[in-house]
């Protein structure tokens, strides 16, 4: 049947059966493409936001390097680079990356074990959080609580629900008092827990910034440093623990691999 007839509704109920019920399945054939293509455009979705953070990355070095115009918009380098606009679900799981991931807050493999809803819903927390706390958004409770959900096995959803529908109640409080006229309130609440993964995904994200603070702040981050070490060699752990435990971290990051993994050798495994 030629998909290309534009036949009027006077034209279609005067066919032949036949003819008619050629249309229809044309139709349903439309429909499946349609559900395929949908399908793996959800399926690439992840990939193709950091895809986008890939070249965000490229078109900040690109305009600090005034290799292109320093007033070039990231959407329009985009558009004349891919040929198109960045869909707006990829624009929000990229920008998401860029917050979590390029700055060491969320290991990417975290990122892509994450249900795509999950990193939607995560965005939209942490953007929120980055207009509220300005500078000081990594550490503020939201955000940490999004890392939490996401860093951990099983189901984040009820949890980034749970954070998304406070951020808004907190944000209608607010909102409320401003146009009575009230003084805001400082809300106290339980936090999820600290992991000791979140405090050293922050951790390790403002040591690598060090560069870009001021000098006080760079001042913090080495006396902080010196305090962990402190902490460490004062502890209750004999002296051939540590070897032991250094020993195995030094081997660990020469294969590459996460140094809470034990690694067993094909002698070990024999003679186990």
């Amino acid at each position: 049947m030629a998909n290309n007839e534009k036949l009027t509704f006077t034209e279609l109920v005067k066919l032949a059966p036949a003819d008619l019920f050629g249309y229809a399945k044309d139709t349903i054939k439309l429909k499946k493409a349609v559900a395929t293509a949908t399908d793996k455009f959800k399926e690439n979705l992840k990939f193709s936001a950091k895809v986008v953070a890939a070249m965000k990355r490229y078109y900040t070095e690109q305009v600090n390097a005034r290799n292109i115009p320093g007033d070039t918009a990231f959407k329009d380098y985009f558009e004349q680079n891919a040929g198109g606009t960045v869909p707006g679900r990829i624009e929000a799981l990229s920008a998401l990356f860029n917050s979590l991931v390029e700055t060491g807050l969320l290991k990417e493999e975290h990122y892509d074990c994450a249900a795509v809803d999950w990193l939607e819903k995560a965005n939209a927390i942490v953007a929120d959080a980055r207009k509220k706390h300005g500078d000081k958004w990594k550490s503020c409770d939201d955000v940490l609580d999004v890392i939490n959900a996401l860093s951990k096995p099983g189901d984040a959803l009820k949890v980034l629900k749970d954070i998304r529908k406070r951020q808004k109640d907190e944000a209608a409080i607010a909102e409320g008092k401003a146009a009575a006229g009230e003084p805001a309130e400082t809300k106290t609440r339980e936090s999820t827990p600290l992991t000791l993964e979140v405090a050293v995904a922050f951790i390790t994200a403002s040591f690598g910034a060090a560069g870009n603070a001021t000098k006080a702040r760079q001042l913090e981050l080495c006396a902080a440093l010196y305090e962990m070490n402190d902490a460490w060699e004062q502890n209750d752990l004999t002296v051939n623990r540590k070897d032991e435990l250094d020993a195995q971290i030094r081997k660990a990051q020469a294969l590459g691999v996460d140094p809470t993994i034990e690694i067993i050798t094909e002698h070990q495994a024999v003679a186990a």
